[in-house]
């Protein structure tokens, strides 16, 4: 792990918010609980279901059998994916949260590449060497980067990587934490680095099929009266 102890390793929250994911809900949580309890490193398992209409639920329930210190959300009414993340943050209860999504696009063996780097770092936002999109996703994926450079004057680093953040951070700004990390960006970034990494399609129904909160743009990624997370994040894509 990055030449760091298990040991010495903070704690960590592993996320999954999920909606309409039946094709691949169950190996994503088994994995990732097999990965972590051959580990020595301290976790919990948290999974959000926003309000599926498929077997999602159902399945989950019986992962949870197989799992029995899973935590499992759910959500009565379809909330969006922003409010799925704001739940997953604050039902964390480990020192690190790192949040990833059930689709397989992303392996959970990450967090173990991640988590050495939170010596010198509050957040660490992956970066795409790859991105298997098709047209239409590759258009809209231009225009999510370009806009809050147009719009804002601020620029996005991969948005849509998995992330691992320093629960006190969440705490700290809980309005706008996802905000700034869908951006990519915070205020007093320390000793940026590159946290390459191959993507794969993704093969689900999709946790993000359904984005409605809206944010309030921060300026710069400033918190008035506030000292910035040091960052580890990648440049543009």
């Amino acid at each position: 792990m990055g030449g760091r102890d298990a040991a010495s390793l903070p704690s960590v929250s592993v996320c999954f918010p999920c909606f309409n994911e039946e094709a691949t809900i169950a190996d994503v949580l088994l994995e990732a609980h097999e990965l972590l309890a051959a580990s020595d490193l301290d976790y919990e398992i948290l999974v959000c279901d926003d309000c599926s209409t498929d077997r999602t639920g159902t399945i989950i329930a019986q992962v949870r059998k197989r799992i029995p210190e899973l935590r499992v959300l759910t959500h009565p009414v379809n909330q969006g994916i922003f409010r799925t993340f704001e739940d997953l943050y604050a039902a964390a209860a480990k020192d690190y949260v790192f949040l990833n999504s059930t689709d397989r696009q992303w392996d959970t063996r990450l967090v173990f590449e991640m988590l050495p780097l939170t010596k010198d770092h509050d957040v660490i936002i992956t970066s795409r060497t790859n991105k298997p999109y098709g047209p239409l996703r590759a258009v809209v994926s231009w225009g999510f980067n370009v806009l809050p450079r147009v719009l804002f004057g601020t620029a996005t680093y991969d948005a849509g990587s998995v992330k691992l953040t320093k629960r006190e951070i969440i705490e700290r700004f809980p309005a706008r934490v996802e905000h700034a990390l869908l951006r990519g960006g915070a205020p007093d970034p320390r000793r940026p680095r590159r946290l390459p990494h191959h993507e794969l399609p993704g093969r689900g129904g999709g946790a993000q099929a359904r984005s409605h909160a809206r944010r309030e743009p921060a300026r710069d990624g400033a918190l008035p009266g506030r000292r910035g997370p040091r960052l580890a994040r990648a440049p543009p894509q």
